[in-house]
């Protein structure tokens, strides 16, 4: 017996991609990954270098790109104040936006907290944000960069952040969109299905009804797009899925050696702007 945790629906899901091992609640139409997920045993340095990243370090320069992007739009909603970010990776979101806010970390990536913690001298602890005593209100910002598909309790990951927003502060996240027309198109070949590492395919419909169910207000969901270096595109293309092809990428990227930034926005990224009701 299965139970939903968005709508709370139990009984057996519907197949959605079963070669996959991937589920939808006909009831609510959450999709995810059904099967056994050990977050510890994924997230090592394997999986930011030559795992589902080229080379993570290495785009650093492309990542703080897009991170620039980000904390333009969140001055706009809280220029000042006490920032969290979950899923913090390597540090680099944080180590810009430390010039504006108060900044704390999460991450369950031993290698990513450590560079973050040593390298950058960054507010980053290791460790699961459900594990840890609640600090009501203590955030006017909380930010989930690309984090939330990851989770294995998704919906209660939220109801707790709300609970660490203090009244008017906002939540920003960023993840798939399941609906969008590319998925749609592509369906279990789509680019961010790849499970154990993704767990939960959000719609707008779906990633909504999470955060107002948590008491939250959605602001704005809107499509946006990424800037990538080629050579880490062309490494999830043809590299990060469960059939490589490494002639192909040797040709495509002259042996690794060609590299320059792209910007893509296909229309199946989604930014999720919410705020807790102020008092």
């Amino acid at each position: 017996m299965s139970v939903c945790p968005l709508c709370g629906r139990t009984g057996a899901m519907e197949p959605f991609y079963p070669d996959r091992g991937i589920v939808r609640c006909p009831e609510c139409g959450l999709v995810r990954y059904d099967g056994m997920v050990a977050a510890g045993e994924l997230y090592t340095e394997r999986y930011f270098k030559g795992g589902e990243y080229h080379d993570y370090l290495a785009d650093k320069p492309m990542l703080q790109r897009n991170f620039r992007t980000r904390i333009a739009e969140l001055r706009e909603l809280a220029p000042q104040g006490k920032l969290l970010e979950i899923g913090a990776a390597y540090g680099f979101f944080l180590e810009l936006a430390q010039r504006y806010w108060q900044v704390r970390g999460l991450e369950i990536a031993a290698e990513g907290a450590a560079h973050a913690r040593e390298a950058l001298g960054l507010n980053v602890t290791r460790g699961d944000f459900l594990g840890l005593p609640d600090e009501l209100g203590a955030y006017g910002v909380i930010c989930l960069w690309d984090t939330i598909e990851h989770l294995t309790q998704p919906v209660r990951t939220v109801e707790k952040i709300a609970r660490w927003l203090r009244p008017g502060g906002y939540v920003v996240m960023t993840t798939g969109n399941i609906a969008s027309l590319l998925s749609r198109l592509r369906k279990e070949r789509w680019r961010l299905i790849h499970p154990p590492t993704h767990v939960t395919y959000f719609s707008p419909a779906t990633l909504s009804r999470t955060v107002e169910r948590a008491g939250l207000r959605v602001r704005r969901i809107s499509s946006v797009g990424y800037w990538r270096g080629y050579r880490s595109v062309m490494h999830a293309v043809l590299m990060a899925g469960r059939r490589p092809h490494p002639l192909l990428y040797g040709i495509a990227t002259l042996g690794g050696s060609l590299d320059l930034p792209v910007y893509l926005n296909l229309g199946d990224i989604m930014l999720m702007i919410a705020q807790k009701p102020k008092e």
